[in-house]
């Protein structure tokens, strides 16, 4: 054999043997995978929504496993796959034991739509809607939009409207332009007189009467005639009025002046009517004509003049300043203070420019007297001040009735008096805490006409109730003061009571806010208010009670209480609405009795030891016992129904209330402004 058939038959032998080979390993890999598959734990996989599902790519991406044909395959306990799609949000899911051999189902979502639209007309005026609804008015839109159909409508002012039907994918980014048609009209103009000359833009269009054809869009038309001044507007051909028509009415061409003003801001007439001093003033030519500029502060001007038609003339005003004197005296020595500042002393005087000018005249302790004065050159402006005390002034302002903004009533009281507070030993019904002092009232004071009643304390506490018109009870001597500042606030007058938290830290003597009466103010209205001669009880010294005087324990309260009043009966087992019991003498309800009332006062068993009258004051005392005055419907005993009958307490009670008080000018004499 040659050596080339040599080489031949070893080459042929070296293919055989590859060839063998191959299809060995290729059979081994084969029964390698069948095996695999034998032994792998399969799932089908579904991918949804169903029109992606054969799109959908679905690939293991963590633990032993593959994916054929949508079958996952692991050799380990747990595998985790992944479905994609174009325009889907990806999906992972682990599979576990328990889901081997089930249908795994992966739900892919929606990847929103973005449209992007732009308008060939760049002046932000494009509108565009979607579905009906209005998104934007600009020169583009951008929106992200569920994937689905829209219908885009787009509108310009000056264009025909366009409308687009669009599919949006999952995902998809879609980007347009659209054409707009500009918008068809219609211009029609008349004028009066006929046969003006018609300029669009600057342009000239022709002769009225004139119809002219134009497209969308703001148009400059100027009228204009030979004798007449010419009319100019603006105009648009717009979606809202396509086709517009006008009717010029040319007046023929006038006389007319320009001015010039100096200083700005005054007023300035035709012939007596205002007019506007901006451009061209047009005058009636061949006529006198009376043209006035005024400005307060300043001497007016006038000017008179008669043009021809067509003539044209400019005209300066120059007004001269105008100044007054002004005197200012007082009855006695006072600041002068002009718009606010400090001017002088009286007798004060000066110049003023001739404008209105706020003048105030104070002193120390008197009500300020204030008046707007306009000095002028003819004469000189004179203020005299009367000056009163500020105590005196708000005491001849002060009503001598008012209601709170709570609703209660306030009766004025101007004593000037005094009262023998206590009773002596030998009383009958005389206990040894009411002590004997006189106390000077000569103070004006305001007291309530009736005690405070359930409809006005809930105002300020709304969980307390309570028949409206029926007395507050069950309120303690802290709470009562509470509502005394709260009602202070609302009606900006200065509380009297100072707290921290609810304890009682100071007590303002000078405020002029509600406050509790004072026990010597208590006992003055029982006792000796409106009365020729103090006396025992409210309704007088007999110990018969008149028909009607109080609301005590009568008749009614036999068997309820320790002690009644036989044969008195005043209708009312219980409280009474306020005011239910007859007036008393003092002009104020329901002292002597429905319920025992709070004062001011702190409550002390130390007798006084000043012989002399004591001062109508407020107690400034923080001791946190109280002095409770008055009998209530519970009271029968003649202790009780005595008006020098007083006791102390620290909480309230079912039969305890409070009346409020307060003093016109706060508790000092001088009143500083």
């Amino acid at each position: 054999m040659s050596e080339f058939k040599q080489a031949v038959f070893e080459a042929k032998q070296k293919s055989r043997r590859r060839r063998l080979l191959w299809s060995a390993g290729s059979m081994l890999a084969v029964l390698f995978v069948i095996s695999l598959l034998i032994i792998a734990k399969a799932s089908r996989i579904e991918v949804l929504p169903q029109e992606i599902s054969k799109q959908a790519e679905v690939s293991a991406i963590s633990g032993l496993a593959f994916v054929i044909d949508n079958h996952l395959y692991s050799l380990t306990s747990k595998a985790e796959i992944e479905a994609t799609a174009t325009g889907y949000r990806p999906q992972t899911r682990t599979i576990a034991n328990q889901d081997f051999g089930k249908v795994i189902q992966l739900v892919l979502e929606p990847l929103p739509a973005c449209l992007l639209m732009s308008s060939p007309i760049r002046d932000n005026q494009t509108r565009w809607s979607i579905n009906g609804s209005m998104i934007a008015v600009a020169d583009t839109l951008e929106q992200q939009l569920e994937p689905g159909d829209y219908q885009v409508e787009i509108s310009h002012p000056y264009y025909q409207p366009q409308t687009l039907n669009l599919t949006l994918k999952p995902g998809e980014v879609m980007e347009q332009t659209p054409s707009l048609s500009p918008l068809q009209g219609e211009l029609a103009i008349s004028s009066i007189p006929e046969g003006a000359s018609v300029s669009i833009n600057g342009e000239t269009q022709g002769q009225t009467p004139l119809t002219l054809a134009l497209v969308g869009g703001e148009y400059q038309v100027e009228v204009a005639k030979a004798g007449f001044d010419p009319s100019r507007e603006q105009l648009e051909i717009s979606q809202s009025d396509p086709n517009p028509s006008r009717e010029y009415r040319l007046a023929a061409k006038s006389a007319g002046v320009t001015v010039s003003l100096d200083p700005a801001g005054g007023t300035l007439t035709l012939n007596g009517i205002n007019v506007n001093p901006q451009g061209k003033i047009r005058l009636k030519a061949g006529q006198e004509n009376t043209l006035r500029y005024q400005k307060p502060g300043y001497f007016s001007q006038t000017r008179t003049l008669t043009l021809t038609a067509e003539e044209s003339r400019h005209l300066d005003f120059s007004l001269e300043q105008e100044m007054g004197a002004l005197k200012v005296t007082a009855s006695k020595t006072a600041e002068v203070f002009i718009n606010g500042k400090k001017a002088g002393d009286t007798p004060f005087e000066t110049r003023l420019m001739a404008i209105p000018h706020q003048i105030e005249v104070r002193a120390p302790g008197y009500r300020t007297i204030k008046q707007t004065v306009t000095p002028k050159a003819s004469a000189t402006a004179t203020v005299h001040a009367v000056m009163v005390l500020e105590a005196e002034a708000r005491l001849a302002d002060a009503p001598p009735v008012y209601k709170t903004k709570a609703g209660g009533e306030m009766v004025l009281f101007k004593p000037s008096d005094q009262i023998r507070m206590g009773a002596a030993r030998g009383e009958p019904g005389q206990r040894a805490n009411e002590f004997i002092k006189t106390v000077h009232i000569n103070r004006p004071f305001y007291a309530g006409r009736h005690e405070v009643t359930n409809a006005a304390y809930t105002q300020f506490d709304k969980a307390h109730g309570g028949q409206a018109q029926l007395p507050t009870t069950g309120v303690s001597w802290v709470e009562a003061a509470q509502y005394a500042n709260w009602l202070s606030r609302k009606e900006n007058l200065q509380p009297v009571y100072q707290f921290s938290g609810n304890t009682l830290t100071a007590i303002n003597s000078s405020a002029d806010g509600y406050r509790l009466l004072t026990e010597a103010e208590w006992e003055w209205l029982a006792r000796k208010a409106g009365r020729a001669q103090q006396s025992r009880f409210v309704w007088g010294n007999s110990q018969t009670i008149p028909k009607n005087a109080v609301n005590i324990a009568d008749v009614s309260a036999k068997g309820s209480v320790t002690v009644y009043v036989p044969r008195y009966d005043d209708g009312y087992a219980g409280m009474a609405p306020v005011m239910s019991m007859q007036r008393e003498q003092s002009g104020l309800f329901d002292m002597g009795g429905n319920v025992s009332e709070w004062t001011h006062d702190a409550y002390t068993l130390i007798p006084p030891t000043a012989t002399a009258a004591e001062p109508h004051q407020l107690d400034t005392n923080l001791t946190a016992s109280r002095v409770i005055k008055g009998a209530n419907w519970r009271s029968g005993s003649l202790t009780e129904l005595r008006a020098s009958y007083r006791d102390g307490k620290t909480e309230g009670a079912e039969t305890l209330g409070f009346r409020l008080g307060r003093f016109v000018y706060g508790g000092h004499d001088n009143v500083t402004h």
